[in-house]
């Protein structure tokens, strides 16, 4: 059964690969068959390099890759074929490793010590099984679900003592191409016919595509009462409060399951979606960064998230009245920004990472006032000629254009970070990315219109000849609205009537530059209001100038 099979041994300690090696030596395979390595990286690039056909991989690796994240690898970049094996090994049967593997679901999984005989026997029975089930494998691999259901119809009477394993695809074959009414019937039929949790949870599921959200509740709800750290409950659960739009429960949830088993990267970014969505952005950048630091140099790394610690902090800024807190939080964004480094291999994921840096550096430039650098920045950066595949690139893009006043490259890019929302291959993930954009959108529309409403109102007071009212609307629309050229303008003709009292000479300078280097540098001004844009620069400038020097004359 296993001559011929090519073997990729994973483990970070030396001995163990030389038992395992030893094993499979007894059992009638040569060394030439059998790969090793004691370094998650290295794992990594053998399995994107070399065909095998059987991996044995080590859960508890020295490395931050883990043996959870490698296979994680193996599954998003289907670097094993259909019918591969991949079985983990761990001296930890801690109920964090397992509920681990329950999540995972690897071909199998074995505790050490653990004898020739068994190690052999279990690996001979994964391969016979998934030799047996290629096919249907297959068509699972390439997202042919209507396919996988027939074949798993047909296998079912074929190959009657591979049936439970059978159920399980075909339930999930079911819900995955949204036949939520079939998978209703088939897990509440599969739930008269055993005991096991797995139908239960299916049926829950099936129930919360329906929308009956109250009943998959109390079904994930009565599970979790006899199993407290089952994981797939508890995760499903909260996806139910996701949808029902109650994301605080949903956030409690996660939080119970990652004291269970804090080793899934996914949910670290799951848990930073919710505190985002609940604008504690401070919370969001710890679960940023973690989720980073475990996935850096897999696949799953995104430089949009890396660049959302950042962001975070910066949003944390905005929401906090101590100005000590508030200085404190843009210099660790700094830092970040600065400190910032990932493992970049195609040309591609630099361009991804140039963007994600070049918004965070455009936001923190936007929020300080600092519109010049701001505006080279945003005129660098264009995902409708130069897409990003990076769904917290293209979100976080969106928000820039919104904290700039860019309305119609707002909703634009906004429709980009949609699309590739509903590219995740994990429903709850999906869920807490929309959940994300629905607070970002709703936060950046209220900006908006309080920047629309701002100006409309500053437009209003000057054409009834109240500049000086006029004026204070207009200087706080453009904390909203900078790159709005008309209100730039205005404020450069109020400016020259009457300087603001409710500002130092020095603030009021640095606004007025912006607003002249603004309207100079849009495309829609012609020759003659750009002069007069400029002339009314130079009276504003000279008013402000004759008010810094006002007090040292008296």
């Amino acid at each position: 059964m296993l001559s011929g099979k090519k073997f990729l041994l994973i483990d970070d300690c030396n001995t163990a690969i030389s038992l395992m090696r030893s094993m499979l030596n007894m059992s009638g395979i040569s060394n030439d068959n059998i790969d090793s390595t004691m370094d998650s990286m290295k794992a990594i690039r053998l399995l994107a390099n070399h065909s095998y056909d059987i991996v044995i991989c080590d859960y508890n690796m020295r490395h931050h890759i883990d043996g959870g994240l490698i296979f994680d690898e193996v599954i998003q970049r289907k670097l094993l074929p259909s019918d591969g094996v991949f079985i983990c090994v761990t001296g930890d049967n801690t109920q964090q490793v397992v509920s681990h593997f329950i999540e995972l679901e690897p071909d199998d999984y074995l505790i050490k010590p653990f004898s020739a005989a068994i190690f052999i026997e279990r690996i001979e029975m994964v391969t016979r099984r998934k030799s047996a089930l290629y096919p249907l494998l297959l068509a699972l691999d390439n997202k042919d679900y209507r396919t996988a259901i027939g074949l798993c119809k047909r296998y079912r009477d074929e190959l009657p003592k591979y049936k439970g394993y059978i159920d399980r695809i075909n339930g999930d074959c079911l819900l995955r191409s949204e036949q939520h009414e079939e998978a209703r019937q088939f897990y509440e039929e599969a739930c008269k016919n055993n005991d096991h949790l797995w139908p239960r949870i299916g049926f829950g599921q099936a129930l919360k595509g329906l929308g009956k959200l109250k009943e998959a509740e109390a079904v994930f709800e009565e599970i979790l009462a006899k199993h407290p750290k089952q994981p797939l409950a508890r995760k499903h659960l909260a996806g139910c409060l996701i949808e029902g739009d109650r994301i605080p429960e949903a956030l409690e949830q996660f939080k119970l399951l990652h004291k269970v088993n804090s080793a899934n990267p996914m949910r670290e970014l799951i848990i930073a979606n919710l505190y985002a969505a609940l604008q504690q952005h401070e919370k969001a950048a710890i679960g940023y960064q973690r989720f980073t630091a475990k996935v850096t140099g897999t696949n799953r790394y995104s430089s949009g998230a890396a660049g959302n610690v950042a962001v975070s902090l910066m949003l944390a800024s905005l929401y906090t009245s101590n100005n000590d807190e508030h200085t404190d939080l843009l210099k660790e964004a700094r830092h970040n920004l600065h400190e910032h480094n990932s493992n970049i291999e195609t040309e591609k994921e630099r361009y991804e990472s140039e963007v994600s840096g070049l918004t965070s550096v455009a936001i923190l430039a936007c929020l300080h006032g600092e519109i010049e650098d701001c505006f080279s920045i945003v005129n660098r950066i264009d995902l409708q000629k130069k897409p990003v595949d990076d769904y917290y690139t293209a979100l976080n893009v969106a928000r820039l254009y919104g904290f700039c006043g860019m309305p119609d490259k707002y909703e634009q890019t906004m429709q980009t970070a949609r699309k590739l929302c509903a590219r995740a291959d994990d429903a709850i993930l999906i869920q807490s990315q929309v959940k994300l954009m629905e607070a970002c959108h709703a936060e950046i529309n209220h900006r908006l219109k309080e920047g629309s409403a701002l100006v409309e109102k500053a437009f209003e007071l000057r054409s009834n000849n109240q500049a000086r009212e006029a004026i204070e609307y207009a200087y706080r629309a453009f904390h909203m609205v900078p790159y709005h050229y008309k209100l730039c303008f205005l404020i450069l003709e109020l400016t020259a009537l009457a300087t603001p009292s409710f500002l130092k000479a020095s603030e009021i300078k640095e606004i007025i530059s912006s607003c002249n280097w603004v309207f100079q540098n849009d495309t829609r001004p012609d020759g003659d209001q750009l002069e007069r844009a400029k002339e009314l620069y130079r009276v504003a400038l000279a008013r402000v100038e004759k008010m810094a020097k006002a007090p040292a004359m008296a």
